[in-house]
């Protein structure tokens, strides 16, 4: 009597459970360790400008040390093309371990390279290598991870789920922020420029070994599990993004204008912007930015779960409202200079700054299919960050400088929030589909097919 072969169980709950957590670690705690090394290099400015570039102006160091803070930028594109067609062909779960080992190696290493009085303009170049390391490691990192955690989200919790890679972000950020902060107070001024300033990045290497070590436990996504088992990885991503997604992509970069200008002008400039134009003293400073960044990353999931509540399209409306008002209230608050009046204006700075954290993660992923995600929402997401988060420090710093207006940050925020708004009113609901793919849709082996060949693909702009 011939018997049925006999069909693979599903995974248990309780196993499928536990595999959900782990890859919310996996996902989020190298998130964590790269933005934490990106946070100490911007937290520490003012030092690294003396170090690296000493002069009779202090705003000139800080510019030029903004300015390698921009090169890192230049390499988030190259680093998400050769990311995202890694995590396409081979998987999320290798290029995930790829990523947080070199981001781990470069920060190290920023500890270790020798100042500009030691080895002159040599130590110049060492630190634009380091620079361009984290910033290829990290074109990589946020695609893939992002990627990660809303494949592994359950249904009608892709926005919490995918919120949490900004959250990561953020708490990365606000313990570098910490990290400074208890140099600052604990160690004298010589010690911090002599060797105090080394320890932040060195501290980095914990969370290297442990995100290198979670992240090789963890399993693939189910969403590529079956993309790979049915045969449809994607054979070109990089053809198929920019031949049949260009204005998924195109969406990514024009919400990325107020997301990343709002971002980075609230993390990497203000500190500096507090010191130097306000005039705050460095430990009240560095306390209003942790307690502001902490507030900012407590709200990055709500965000995320009222995207999944009322919809992706309206919370990033209201991002982009909040980023055209909230931060130019923010900055007439802030440049008063009384520290309840730092602090309540950061505070204003964080709402739409976590509003965008919550939210575009998921409404990203949603825009392309699991063949070509992490390439897609990855080499977009990185082109809106090389041209705008990067270049944001400087072009805020450059405007107080040239203008004289210490507002002036605040209405470059507003003019890019209204940028944003414009590609957001374009997009389509995605929060009620299931997360695209060729997989799923009968198309073709070779996953070169084109927008028609697939009904149900989540195309976000309406009409051309």
């Amino acid at each position: 009597m011939a018997t049925q072969q006999e069909i693979p169980s599903p995974p248990a709950p309780a196993s499928a459970a536990k595999e959900s957590r782990r890859a919310v670690v996996a996902g989020t705690v190298g998130n964590m360790m790269e933005w934490y090394d990106f946070a100490v290099y911007a937290y520490l400015t003012p030092i690294i400008s003396r170090l690296f570039f000493p002069g009779d102006d202090p705003l000139i160091g800080v510019l030029s040390t903004f300015a390698i803070f921009a090169v890192g930028f230049l390499m988030r594109p190259v680093g998400a093309v050769f990311f995202g067609w890694y995590a396409d062909k081979a998987g999320r779960k290798q290029a995930l371990i790829v990523s947080v080992t070199l981001m781990g190696i470069a920060t190290i290493c920023l500890g270790l390279i020798p100042t500009y009085f030691q080895a002159g303009v040599f130590a110049t170049v060492l630190l634009t290598l380091c620079r361009l390391a984290q910033g290829f490691s990290l074109g990589g990192e946020h695609g893939t991870s992002t990627s990660f955690l809303v494949e592994y989200a359950p249904k009608g919790k892709r926005g919490l789920y995918g919120s949490l890679a900004y959250f990561s972000s953020i708490l990365g950020m606000a313990i570098g922020a910490i990290v400074v902060l208890l140099l600052t107070l604990f160690l004298s001024a010589e010690a911090l420029d002599g060797w105090g300033w080394r320890v932040a990045f060195l501290l980095s290497f914990p969370l290297l070994a442990f995100g290198t070590y979670i992240r090789v436990r963890v399993g693939e996504t189910p969403e590529f599990k079956k993309t790979r088992e049915d045969a449809k990885v994607a054979t070109t991503p990089l053809i198929t993004i920019f031949r049949d997604h260009w204005r998924s992509m195109l969406s990514v970069i024009g919400v990325g204008v107020g997301f990343a200008i709002s971002t980075y002008v609230v993390v990497s400039f203000i500190l500096s912007f507090l010191q130097t134009v306000v005039g705050v003293e460095p430990i009240p400073a560095n306390l209003t930015v942790v307690v502001a960044t902490l507030f900012g990353a407590v709200l990055i999931p709500l965000f995320g779960w009222l995207s999944d509540k009322y919809g992706r399209k309206q919370v990033l409306v209201a991002a982009c409202i909040a980023c055209m008002v909230l931060p130019i209230i923010g900055f007439f608050i802030v440049v008063t200079g009384s520290l309840p009046a730092v602090m309540i204006g950061q505070l204003l700075m964080w709402i739409p700054v976590s509003i965008f954290c919550g939210v575009t993660p998921a409404a990203y992923a949603e825009m392309f299919p699991t063949e070509i995600r992490v390439s897609g929402f990855g080499i977009a997401y990185a082109i809106a960050t090389a041209v705008f988060s990067g270049t944001a420090p400087f072009v805020a710093t450059l405007l107080v400088e040239v203008t004289g207006v210490t507002v002036a940050p605040g209405w470059y925020i507003a003019v890019a929030g209204l940028v944003s708004l414009i590609f957001v009113l374009r997009l389509r609901e995605t929060s009620r589909d299931d997360l695209p793919s060729n997989a799923n849709s009968g198309a073709p082996a070779a996953a070169e097919v084109t927008e028609a060949a697939r009904p149900g693909d989540n195309e976000v702009l309406v009409e051309p």
